[in-house]
């Protein structure tokens, strides 16, 4: 589109003299033409820093976009990556019968099920399965429980010591940060309704000791995700967890639901179940960075939408920054 107008400028100093009419046409084709790529160059996304990934064997390009007025003159990032299922903050997610999370794949009909292997709720998740079953069946004594699970990840209860479980065998699932005011101050109550909930709250992790951190990124920092253009779907959502330094690419089952067209009552089966339907390709994650794009509690699926269509909005609105990311980051998104 760019050399078509250049083109028609050329042409355009040419007739002016000679066939005001045929200028005329060709200027009301520009003006009809030129809403196709209005945006073009409009946000400054230039290459800042590559991101680790996949334990550090690969890396993300991250890009950083010009000032934002409307938005304090935040510069947003950006990157483009394939995601993948995190399930931290629900209340399926561990189970201490179902440790594999592969109970409900191999009998459709047992109950309860979980949709994540327990291994990831360790501090050292190569380390065996029959780690935790021995702690399990020996009543989670202590210290050996917490050199198996991480107290960062499966909640501790304040009165006993051992790790917070429902009355249906489920582990209570921590996030980096909480739904509600105060609830900080409530670990160790074993109510998982105070995480976020990765079910309901369409949500990224980030890196750990990352530079996203350095440049203002911040828990409840709010993002938009988008599927390529083919589909188009565009979900607003918040950074609910901070993760490995060298991973990216998780996010909660609500936004990879979303960004793959699932219904929203849709929940995950058991853990295949959560990788092979709910896991989205590849996603363009727009993060506000700075104190002022960090949403207030609490923190719900529809306060979420409704701050992330804000920010989006005051930003310019969906197509700009996919006109955006065709035009400076990658043309085939």
């Amino acid at each position: 589109m760019p050399v078509w107008l250049g083109t028609d400028r050329d042409y355009f100093g040419g007739l002016m003299t000679s066939s005001p009419g045929l200028v005329r046409d060709i200027s009301l084709v520009i003006a009809i033409a030129m809403p196709i790529n209005a945006f073009a160059g409009a946000c400054g996304f230039q290459p800042t820093f590559k991101q680790a990934d996949e334990g550090g064997n690969q890396t993300v390009q991250v890009f950083q976009g010009d000032p934002v007025p409307a938005l304090g003159n935040i510069r947003p990032l950006l990157f483009i990556t394939s995601l993948k299922v995190n399930t931290d903050g629900t209340r399926i997610s561990y189970h201490q019968d179902d440790v594999t999370g592969r109970r409900c794949a191999t009998d459709p009909g047992a109950k309860p099920c979980a949709i994540n292997n327990i291994r990831n709720a360790y501090r050292d998740h190569t380390q065996p399965v029959s780690d935790f079953e021995a702690v399990r069946d020996a009543g989670y004594p202590s210290p050996r429980t917490w050199e198996v699970l991480s107290p960062s990840i499966i909640e501790k209860d304040a009165k006993t010591g051992k790790p917070c479980v429902s009355p249906d065998g489920y582990l209570v699932s921590m996030t980096a940060d909480v739904a509600v005011a105060g609830g900080f101050n409530r670990q160790g109550d074993c109510d998982q309704s105070k995480w976020i909930d990765a079910l309901t709250v369409p949500a990224f992790v980030v890196p750990g000791q990352s530079r996203f951190l350095s440049l203002g990124v911040a828990k409840r920092s709010i993002v938009i995700a988008l599927s390529k253009s083919s589909t188009k779907r565009v979900v607003p959502g918040i950074v609910g967890d901070v993760g490995p330094s060298k991973e990216l690419g998780e996010a909660s089952v609500a936004m990879n639901r979303k960004l793959s067209g699932l219904p929203e009552t849709d929940l995950p089966k058991h853990r295949r179940d959560a990788v092979d339907r709910f896991q989205a390709g590849p996603t363009a994650m727009l993060i506000f960075p700075g104190a002022g794009a960090v949403l207030a509690r609490p923190i719900t699926g529809q306060r979420v939408e409704e701050g992330g269509n804000g920010a989006l909005a005051k930003f310019g609105g969906a197509d700009k920054l996919y006109g955006c990311i065709k035009d400076e980051v990658d043309p085939s998104f």
